[in-house]
Protein backbone atom coordinates (compact mmCIF):
# COMPACT_ATOMS: atom_id res chain seq x y z
CA UNK A 1 0.00 0.00 0.00
CA UNK A 2 2.85 2.39 0.69
CA UNK A 3 5.87 3.05 -1.47
CA UNK A 4 8.71 0.62 -1.09
CA UNK A 5 10.95 2.02 1.67
CA UNK A 6 14.05 0.72 -0.08
CA UNK A 7 13.20 2.60 -3.27
CA UNK A 8 12.20 6.19 -2.51
CA UNK A 9 11.69 6.90 -6.23
CA UNK A 10 9.03 4.18 -6.60
CA UNK A 11 5.67 5.46 -7.82
CA UNK A 12 2.55 4.55 -5.86
CA UNK A 13 0.36 1.92 -7.45
CA UNK A 14 -3.02 2.75 -8.96
CA UNK A 15 -4.74 1.00 -6.06
CA UNK A 16 -2.83 3.14 -3.56
CA UNK A 17 -3.66 6.36 -5.42
CA UNK A 18 -7.33 5.32 -5.56
CA UNK A 19 -7.33 4.54 -1.84
CA UNK A 20 -5.81 7.90 -0.98
CA UNK A 21 -8.12 9.80 -3.34
CA UNK A 22 -11.25 8.11 -2.01
CA UNK A 23 -10.19 8.61 1.61
CA UNK A 24 -9.37 12.28 1.06
CA UNK A 25 -12.66 12.85 -0.74
CA UNK A 26 -14.59 11.15 2.06
CA UNK A 27 -12.85 13.15 4.81
CA UNK A 28 -13.35 16.41 2.87
CA UNK A 29 -17.05 15.64 2.31
CA UNK A 30 -17.58 15.09 6.03
CA UNK A 31 -15.74 18.32 6.93
CA UNK A 32 -17.53 20.37 4.25
CA UNK A 33 -20.85 18.93 5.42
CA UNK A 34 -20.14 20.05 8.98
CA UNK A 35 -19.30 23.53 7.71
CA UNK A 36 -22.44 23.62 5.54
CA UNK A 37 -24.73 22.67 8.39
CA UNK A 38 -23.12 25.32 10.59
CA UNK A 39 -23.59 27.93 7.86
CA UNK A 40 -27.21 26.86 7.36
CA UNK A 41 -27.82 27.04 11.10
CA UNK A 42 -26.23 30.47 11.64
CA UNK A 43 -26.74 32.22 8.26
CA UNK A 44 -29.64 30.49 6.51
CA UNK A 45 -30.19 33.23 3.92
CA UNK A 46 -26.66 32.83 2.55
CA UNK A 47 -26.47 29.05 2.85
CA UNK A 48 -27.77 28.34 -0.66
CA UNK A 49 -24.47 29.47 -2.18
CA UNK A 50 -22.57 27.04 0.00
CA UNK A 51 -24.86 24.13 -0.87
CA UNK A 52 -24.41 24.84 -4.58
CA UNK A 53 -20.65 24.64 -3.94
CA UNK A 54 -21.20 21.32 -2.13
CA UNK A 55 -23.12 19.88 -5.07
CA UNK A 56 -20.29 20.88 -7.40
CA UNK A 57 -17.67 19.48 -5.01
CA UNK A 58 -19.46 16.15 -4.56
CA UNK A 59 -20.09 15.87 -8.31
CA UNK A 60 -16.42 16.54 -9.04
CA UNK A 61 -15.40 14.02 -6.38
CA UNK A 62 -17.68 11.37 -7.85
CA UNK A 63 -16.28 12.01 -11.33
CA UNK A 64 -12.70 11.69 -10.03
CA UNK A 65 -13.53 8.39 -8.35
CA UNK A 66 -15.31 7.15 -11.48
CA UNK A 67 -12.18 8.01 -13.49
CA UNK A 68 -10.11 5.94 -11.09
CA UNK A 69 -12.57 3.04 -11.37
CA UNK A 70 -12.63 2.93 -15.20
CA UNK A 71 -10.27 -0.08 -15.50
CA UNK A 72 -12.30 -2.14 -13.04
CA UNK A 73 -15.72 -1.27 -14.45
CA UNK A 74 -14.70 -1.96 -18.05
CA UNK A 75 -16.94 0.85 -19.30
CA UNK A 76 -15.89 3.90 -21.27
CA UNK A 77 -15.28 6.95 -19.11
CA UNK A 78 -17.68 8.99 -21.26
CA UNK A 79 -20.55 6.75 -20.15
CA UNK A 80 -19.58 7.02 -16.47
CA UNK A 81 -19.21 10.79 -16.85
CA UNK A 82 -22.65 11.03 -18.45
CA UNK A 83 -24.20 9.12 -15.56
CA UNK A 84 -22.59 11.45 -13.03
CA UNK A 85 -23.58 14.61 -14.91
CA UNK A 86 -27.21 13.48 -15.11
CA UNK A 87 -27.23 12.47 -11.44
CA UNK A 88 -25.75 15.68 -10.09
CA UNK A 89 -27.49 17.87 -12.67
CA UNK A 90 -30.84 16.53 -11.45
CA UNK A 91 -29.73 17.22 -7.88
CA UNK A 92 -28.87 20.80 -8.82
CA UNK A 93 -32.26 21.28 -10.48
CA UNK A 94 -34.03 19.92 -7.37
CA UNK A 95 -32.11 22.39 -5.20
CA UNK A 96 -32.98 25.31 -7.49
CA UNK A 97 -36.65 24.32 -7.43
CA UNK A 98 -36.48 24.09 -3.63
CA UNK A 99 -35.25 27.67 -3.39
CA UNK A 100 -38.21 28.86 -5.44
CA UNK A 101 -40.36 27.83 -2.46
CA UNK A 102 -38.59 30.48 -0.41
CA UNK A 103 -39.14 33.14 -3.07
CA UNK A 104 -42.86 32.33 -3.24
CA UNK A 105 -43.17 32.46 0.55
CA UNK A 106 -44.05 28.79 0.99
CA UNK A 107 -40.95 27.97 3.06
CA UNK A 108 -38.44 29.77 5.25
CA UNK A 109 -34.68 29.77 4.70
CA UNK A 110 -34.27 27.56 7.76
CA UNK A 111 -36.76 25.04 6.36
CA UNK A 112 -35.24 25.08 2.90
CA UNK A 113 -31.81 24.48 4.41
CA UNK A 114 -33.13 21.19 5.79
CA UNK A 115 -34.75 20.30 2.46
CA UNK A 116 -31.52 20.98 0.57
CA UNK A 117 -29.56 18.94 3.09
CA UNK A 118 -32.04 16.09 2.63
CA UNK A 119 -31.75 16.31 -1.18
CA UNK A 120 -27.97 16.32 -0.91
CA UNK A 121 -27.95 13.35 1.47
CA UNK A 122 -30.20 11.35 -0.85
CA UNK A 123 -28.14 12.23 -3.95
CA UNK A 124 -24.90 11.35 -2.20
CA UNK A 125 -26.26 8.09 -0.84
CA UNK A 126 -27.67 7.03 -4.22
CA UNK A 127 -24.38 7.86 -5.93
CA UNK A 128 -22.75 5.36 -3.60
CA UNK A 129 -24.09 2.69 -5.97
CA UNK A 130 -21.77 4.05 -8.67
CA UNK A 131 -18.72 5.25 -6.77
CA UNK A 132 -18.50 3.14 -3.63
CA UNK A 133 -19.37 2.67 -0.01
CA UNK A 134 -17.87 5.96 1.16
CA UNK A 135 -20.62 7.84 -0.62
CA UNK A 136 -23.18 5.60 1.10
CA UNK A 137 -21.60 6.53 4.42
CA UNK A 138 -21.44 10.25 3.55
CA UNK A 139 -25.09 10.24 2.45
CA UNK A 140 -26.08 8.48 5.65
CA UNK A 141 -24.12 11.05 7.67
CA UNK A 142 -25.91 13.89 5.87
CA UNK A 143 -29.29 12.23 6.44
CA UNK A 144 -28.65 11.79 10.17
CA UNK A 145 -27.51 15.41 10.29
CA UNK A 146 -30.78 16.50 8.68
CA UNK A 147 -32.81 14.65 11.30
CA UNK A 148 -30.69 16.04 14.15
CA UNK A 149 -31.02 19.59 12.82
CA UNK A 150 -34.79 19.22 12.53
CA UNK A 151 -35.35 17.92 16.05
CA UNK A 152 -32.65 19.39 18.25
CA UNK A 153 -31.71 22.98 18.91
CA UNK A 154 -28.11 22.24 19.94
CA UNK A 155 -27.12 19.49 17.51
CA UNK A 156 -23.67 20.57 16.30
CA UNK A 157 -21.74 18.78 19.04
CA UNK A 158 -23.67 15.55 18.38
CA UNK A 159 -23.02 15.93 14.67
CA UNK A 160 -19.32 16.43 15.36
CA UNK A 161 -19.22 13.19 17.36
CA UNK A 162 -21.05 11.35 14.57
CA UNK A 163 -18.55 12.78 12.07
CA UNK A 164 -15.62 11.45 14.10
CA UNK A 165 -17.31 8.05 14.46
CA UNK A 166 -17.96 7.99 10.69
CA UNK A 167 -14.31 8.67 9.93
CA UNK A 168 -13.13 6.03 12.42
CA UNK A 169 -15.60 3.53 10.98
CA UNK A 170 -14.45 4.30 7.42
CA UNK A 171 -10.79 3.81 8.32
CA UNK A 172 -11.56 0.56 10.14
CA UNK A 173 -13.71 -0.72 7.28
CA UNK A 174 -11.05 0.11 4.70
CA UNK A 175 -8.39 -1.73 6.72
CA UNK A 176 -10.72 -4.71 7.16
CA UNK A 177 -11.59 -4.86 3.46
CA UNK A 178 -7.93 -4.47 2.45
CA UNK A 179 -6.79 -7.28 4.76
CA UNK A 180 -9.61 -9.46 3.48
CA UNK A 181 -8.63 -8.81 -0.15
CA UNK A 182 -4.99 -9.57 0.60
CA UNK A 183 -5.84 -12.85 2.34
CA UNK A 184 -8.17 -14.04 -0.43
CA UNK A 185 -6.06 -15.65 -3.21
CA UNK A 186 -8.81 -15.15 -5.82
CA UNK A 187 -8.80 -11.36 -5.32
CA UNK A 188 -5.05 -10.92 -5.55
CA UNK A 189 -5.12 -10.94 -9.32
CA UNK A 190 -7.96 -8.40 -9.50
CA UNK A 191 -7.03 -4.73 -9.90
Amino acid sequence: MFNDMRNPDAQPSTATRKFHAEELIFFAAIIFSLVGVAITDYAPTQSWVYWLFMIAALATSAIVIEKLLVPRKELPFSRLLGTQLIHWGATLIAVFISFTFVKTGRMTYEGIGLVVLLILSLATFLDGYHVGWRFYLTGTFLGITTVLAAYFEQFMWVMFIIAILSVVFAVYLEKYLTSRRESDPENKAAP
